[in-house]
């Protein structure tokens, strides 16, 4: 079983997005695929029972990709804090397990966490720390927007500094007609990062699966 942990350098970056891509390319060309979320806050409730809101994303797209969580929890906040707020200790024990268990008759595993690499999960944990105990490679998120080179910069450095090792990066969200900031982001980027950039995802709205399919067919 291959696996890919994909991290981004904020939030609302686009993490679920691209998981779902990358699930719906590798499911296409016949893999048995897995999405794996470790921990989900802003659970959705419906009829007394918890939804998981990127799970039910990857769902509606396709029915052959499985997928799986470890801990899901009401409240749109980090991890660490809604395992404070519904009174969770997490377990890096039961994750590494459950990831074990969910990929055995898999061909490959995309999983998705929270934030970016310095987004704590519980007292003195953060995802870095996650990413080290299952051994991941990573592929970060970002997009051109203004200010994210900083972000995104920190992130390549964050990854080195804890012997992480980087796929390459995604970005995403890019405007049709884009700013001359945006254009820069993109050369500044090839500048300072000496790795692969994997993709240039268009912005979209209500993209059709076969579209989704096509950014990503040259991934992973």
């Amino acid at each position: 079983m291959k696996s890919i942990f994909i991290t981004g350098v904020d939030t609302d970056i686009g993490k679920t997005f691209v998981s779902l891509g990358l699930c719906l390319k590798l499911s296409e060309e016949g893999k048995k695929t897995g999405y794996f979320k470790p921990f989900q806050s802003g659970a959705i409730k419906k009829d007394g029972k918890l939804y998981a809101p990127d799970i039910e994303e990857i769902k509606k797209y396709s029915s052959r990709v499985s997928c799986s969580y470890s801990y899901l929890l009401e409240g749109e906040v980090s991890p660490f804090l809604a395992s404070l707020l519904n009174n969770v200790r997490f377990d890096f024990k039961k994750v590494k397990q459950d990831l074990y268990n969910f990929s055995k008759n898999l061909d490959y595993v995309i999983i998705e966490g929270a934030g970016g690499l310095y987004c704590p999960i519980s007292k003195g944990v953060l995802f870095c720390d996650l990413i080290k105990e299952l051994n991941q490679e990573i592929i970060i998120v970002t997009t051109p927007h203004l200010g994210r080179l900083n972000h995104t910069l920190m992130t390549v450095e964050c990854a080195k500094l804890n012997n992480i090792k980087i796929k390459g990066i995604i970005i995403n969200k890019i405007e049709k007609n884009m700013t001359q900031s945006e254009t820069n982001f993109i050369k500044e980027l090839k500048t300072f990062y000496k790795g692969e950039i994997l993709a240039q995802i268009p912005c979209f709205k209500n993209p059709s699966k076969q579209e989704i399919i096509k950014c990503f067919k040259n991934i992973v």
